[in-house]
């Protein structure tokens, strides 16, 4: 649909009766933003990781901090695996480097300070915030999504319950207005 959008845009537009043109127009243009908030959100989110991460590692005094936050905030994008990705490179150098173990330790509690900040503080309140959902909202949307359909769930459940929102509210406005 992004490749062909207009195409697609006026295939499902032209499906729709005439007197609820406007009202799905409104709909498709609502979802759309409410999408691109939410990828706007995931890489805000995944900005303040990389910078939470780089700003961690430079305290403990670790070599490339910058380049491994910025390594951590790309890999952020990717859900659940992403992480662990962006943090193998600073184990690799500190292993390499010869660090002890309290060396090795301080680099894991920076990219699990990371995570713990992102899971508990970023994602609900930011993502939330952007794409206009209550913060305990997002998180049952994503239990219920890792409930019904694993990790795949989990990605789509914020995008799949800002699109059902925007839909159930231009529905009941829509009926509301036919009403009166």
């Amino acid at each position: 649909m992004v490749k062909d959008g207009r195409a697609s845009l006026r295939l499902v537009l032209g499906i729709v009766p005439n007197q609820l043109f406007e009202t799905a127009l409104s709909l498709l243009h609502q979802i759309n933003f409410q999408l691109g908030q939410f990828v706007r959100a995931r890489i805000l989110e995944s900005l303040i990781v990389g910078l939470i991460t780089s700003v961690g590692l430079m305290l403990i005094g670790f070599p490339y901090a910058m380049l491994l936050g910025v390594l951590a905030g790309v890999t952020n994008l990717i859900p659940y695996i992403g992480p662990l990705i962006g943090a193998l490179p600073a184990f690799a150098i500190a292993l390499v480097n010869g660090h002890t173990s309290l060396g090795v330790f301080f680099v894991a509690a920076v990219y699990i300070v990371a995570q713990l900040i992102d899971a508990g503080i970023l994602i609900p309140m930011l993502v939330a915030k952007i794409v206009d959902l209550h913060p305990v909202t997002v998180i049952v949307v994503i239990i219920a999504g890792a409930q019904l359909m694993g990790i795949l769930g989990m990605i789509i459940s914020i995008p799949v319950a800002s699109t059902l929102k925007v839909t159930v509210s231009t529905i009941y406005r829509h009926l509301i207005d036919t009403r009166t």
